[in-house]
C-alpha cells in the first residue's frame, strides 16, 4: 500500500511544472525518470510510479480546494511521463515533470412533455423505450418551475432516489462548492455517485434558467468531503468493468473526477494506468458524442449506468445557469418499462441496463 504524499505544485501547469513533497525524508532517488523511491526516517521504503504521482496530485490546479474533487484531465496524463529531482532539503522535494512523446455531434431522441401523458400511454412507453434503446431522452416543454423535476419523476416512477444531495439537487455555480458540478469548470465524461454500492440508474436534469449571455456550459454526454451541512465520508472500491459468465459487460463505472488514490501492487500500477489511459482516450476521441445546450423547459433524462456525461466550461457574464436534478433507481426504471410493455402488449425488448444482473 502506498503512503499518502502531501503535495503542492510550484506553478499551475502541472504537466510541465515542479512538484513539492513536504515530508521528513532521508533519501530519494528516481529510477530512469519513471519512479520515485523514498526512504522514510523509520527506515520504511516506498516506490511511487511517475504516472501514479501525476494522477493523484492534490494541488489546487488538479483538485478543487472546496469540493476535494479532481479536475486533472485523465486523458492528458500520458504513460511517457518522466520525473527528475534535485534531492530533498528540510523535507522539501522538487519534482520536475516532462512528457514525451474530430468529434461528431448527434441529436438525442426527444419527446414533448404533453406526449407523455396521453390516455393511451403510448407516449410514455415511447419515452421509456428511448431510454431503453439509446440510454437517453430529451423532454421538451416541461414547465420551468422549482421542484418540477421531482413532480415529473414521481408521475412516472413514483419514487425519487434519495442521495447525499437530497431528493432534488441544484446545479448552480457557487463560490464555495461542495461538488465540482457547482462550479463553471469543464467536467470530463463521467458517471455520478460511483462511490455508492448502487449508483443511481437514471439521472434527470431540468433547465430552469440558462441566460443567453452565459457562454459555454453545453452538456456532453474517493468521496471524502466534510465542509458541508451534512458531512459525508464515502469510499467504495470496485473494478471499472463487470462481466458475467459469458464475458458480457453488465456493469461499467467511470468517474475520474471522484477517484481517490489507486491502491495496488507496484507491478500492477503502470499496467493499470496504461489501460486506464487507453480507455480515456477512446471516450475522448469517440465520434458518437452528443453535445447539447439545454434551454429553459427542457429536461434531459439518461441512464447514468450506461451513458457518460460531462459539461463544457462556462462563463456567466452576469447571467444565471440553473439546472435542477433528480435520480431514479435503475431497477425501478427497468421494472416500469417491462410492466408497461406487457400491459400495452408491446415488444419492449428490454436491453442490458448495466445493473450488474447476471440474467
Amino acid at each position: 500500500m502506498f503512503r499518502r504524499l502531501s503535495v503542492t505544485f510550484a506553478n499551475t501547469l502541472c504537466r510541465a511544472g515542479n512538484r513539492c513533497v513536504r515530508r521528513s525524508i532521508q533519501s530519494l532517488v528516481t529510477a530512469n525518470g519513471k519512479e520515485l523511491s523514498v526512504t522514510w526516517p523509520d527506515g520504511a521504503q516506498n516506490t511511487y510510479s511517475a504516472v501514479w504521482l501525476r494522477h493523484n496530485c492534490e494541488c489546487s490546479a488538479c483538485k478543487q480546494p472546496h469540493s476535494g474533487q479532481k479536475v486533472v484531465d485523465a486523458g492528458e496524463v500520458t504513460q511517457n511521463l518522466h520525473i527528475s529531482s534535485d534531492g530533498a532539503s528540510d523535507g522539501l522535494v522538487k519534482l520536475k515533470w516532462r512528457a514525451t512523446g474530430p468529434t461528431s455531434s448527434y441529436c438525442a431522441p426527444h419527446i414533448t412533455h404533453g406526449e407523455l401523458y396521453t390516455e393511451s400511454r403510448h407516449g410514455l412507453w415511447s419515452f421509456l423505450k428511448y431510454l431503453n434503446d439509446y440510454g437517453m431522452c430529451l423532454v421538451t416543454g416541461v414547465p420551468a418551475r422549482e421542484q418540477e423535476v421531482k413532480k415529473f419523476t414521481e408521475s412516472i416512477f413514483e419514487h425519487v432516489q434519495t442521495t447525499i444531495y437530497g431528493q432534488v439537487f441544484d446545479v448552480v455555480s457557487t463560490p464555495i462548492p461542495i461538488n465540482i458540478a457547482y462550479t463553471p469548470v469543464k467536467l470530463d465524461l463521467h458517471m455520478d455517485l460511483a462511490y455508492y454500492e448502487s449508483p443511481p440508474g437514471l439521472q434527470l436534469l431540468h433547465c430552469l434558467k440558462f441566460d443567453d449571455c452565459v457562454t459555454g456550459g453545453e452538456t456532453t454526454f474517493q468521496k471524502i468531503h466534510y465542509e458541508r451541512q451534512n458531512p459525508t465520508h464515502m469510499v467504495y472500491r470496485r473494478p471499472h468493468i463487470t462481466v458475467n459468465r459469458h464475458r458480457k459487460v453488465i456493469g461499467f463505472f467511470w468517474a475520474p473526477v471522484f477517484e481517490g488514490p489507486l491502491v495496488a501492487s507496484k507491478e500492477d500500477v503502470d499496467q493499470y494506468y496504461k489501460a486506464y489511459s487507453c480507455l480515456s482516450e477512446l471516450f475522448q476521441n469517440s465520434t458518437l458524442k452528443i453535445q447539447h445546450r439545454l434551454t429553459v423547459g427542457e429536461l434531459l433524462v439518461f441512464n447514468n449506468r450506461r451513458v457518460l456525461h460531462g459539461r463544457n466550461a462556462f462563463t456567466l457574464n452576469g447571467g444565471i445557469r440553473h439546472l435542477q436534478g433528480a435520480y431514479v433507481n435503475i431497477d425501478e426504471f427497468k421494472s416500469t418499462f417491462e410492466f408497461l410493455s406487457r400491459q400495452l402488449k408491446l415488444d419492449g425488448g428490454v436491453r442490458n441496463v448495466f445493473n450488474q444482473s447476471f440474467s
